[in-house]
Formats: structure tokens, sequence, C-alpha cells
């Protein structure tokens, strides 16, 4: 049985192993969007650098779209390997 201290904040080890199990494309950049006529002001703008990307295969004919800090993906890698450095 893994004794293994975990951060309390993070995921069960479950989720946390089908997480990194995803495709994680890499950092989104910053984008901006114009609109025309106005919304109100003719612009908006999205700053997500920083953050990474999974698409997710949901059955046949679903998915879903997980972002995630580029820190917090971090946390759950180092928690992925200190359980699995535990059981060797």
């Amino acid at each position: 049985m893994d004794t293994t201290p975990r951060d309390p904040h993070l995921p069960p080890p479950e989720v946390v192993d089908w997480l990194l199990g995803q495709t994680w494309p890499g950092e989104i950049p910053e984008t901006r969007i114009d609109y025309l006529g106005g919304n109100p002001t003719g612009m908006a703008g999205s700053a997500l650098f920083g953050w990474q990307q999974a698409y997710v295969d949901i059955g046949a004919n679903a998915y879903g779209r997980i972002l995630l800090p580029v820190e917090a993906l971090d946390a759950l890698r180092d928690d992925h390997a200190s359980r699995r450095s535990a059981r060797l």
C-alpha cells in the first residue's frame, strides 16, 4: 500500500494518472479577437499564455478540453513521479 504523503489539494491518484495520460499540446499563446461592429468597444483580448491544454476523447462521440496552468501540470507530474518511485 502506498503511504507517500500527498498534497491534499490534488485530485485522487487515479484522476492524476488519467490527466497525465492525455496529450498536452503546450502553452496557449496570447490571442486578440477583433469584432466587426464592436462588442461594445470593438475588441476583446485573451491572455492565456502559460496554460497547457489537452483535448480529451470521452466515449466514441464526445470530447472535451482541459486547461491547466503550467505549474498545476508540473504538480501533477511531480505527484505521479513520487508515487511511482514509492512503489519501486
